[in-house]
């Protein structure tokens, strides 16, 4: 898929960026974050600290934070100042404690669709990490693909996905790899 020329032909750059990730996810005691359906990472990319909110919005949409920081506690004040719901300092008041994870490698391009709508497409291969149990991001041998939207119409992306997933039979992951490997740790 990532040598198709429906993808080749819209690559900003020549070739693919390699980034390896190691994530881990977040969340208080009680799951205040979880129960809100928001997701608290620190992932370190290519060895470079970054902490990440998610909250959930309308359709594919969604709310994202993110900063540099060593830890996810120093990292909150940061994300209200930049936007993050400002809720997020009283949940996360009791403290936060590691839930899961995911370790994997990530091939990255900027892509820019024929109407000027930019976006990323990655495909990732690796781990799922909850507590003792871990498993492949997806079945051995292929990898997860994401396109995520950086600018523009979101309809563009969807024809773009649509066109990819009818040419390759790709099939929509409803999961995101914090709720799969959450179900690990939960023992699910």
């Amino acid at each position: 898929i990532l040598c198709d020329p429906l993808v080749l032909t819209r690559m900003d750059q020549p070739q693919y960026r390699s980034i390896q990730m190691e994530t881990t996810y977040y969340d208080t005691e009680d799951g205040a974050l979880s129960a809100r359906k928001c997701t608290y990472r620190l992932r370190k990319e290519n060895g470079v600290s970054v902490i990440t909110l998610k909250t959930p919005g309308e359709g594919y949409a969604r709310g994202e934070w993110e900063c540099e920081g060593k830890t996810p506690e120093e990292a909150i004040g940061t994300l209200v100042s930049k936007g993050a719901p400002e809720e997020l300092v009283e949940l996360t008041k009791p403290g936060l404690e590691m839930v899961c994870g995911a370790e994997f490698v990530r091939l990255t391009q900027p892509l820019r669709l024929p109407d000027g709508t930019t976006c990323e497409i990655c495909a990732d291969g690796g781990e799922l990490l909850g507590g003792r149990h871990k498993e492949p991001i997806c079945e051995p041998e292929l990898v997860r693909l994401q396109l995520e939207l950086t600018r523009g119409d979101g309809k563009a992306l969807l024809a773009f996905a649509g066109e990819l997933s009818r040419k390759y039979g790709l099939i929509e992951e409803q999961k995101s790899k914090f709720v799969r490997a959450r179900r690990l740790a939960d023992g699910k």
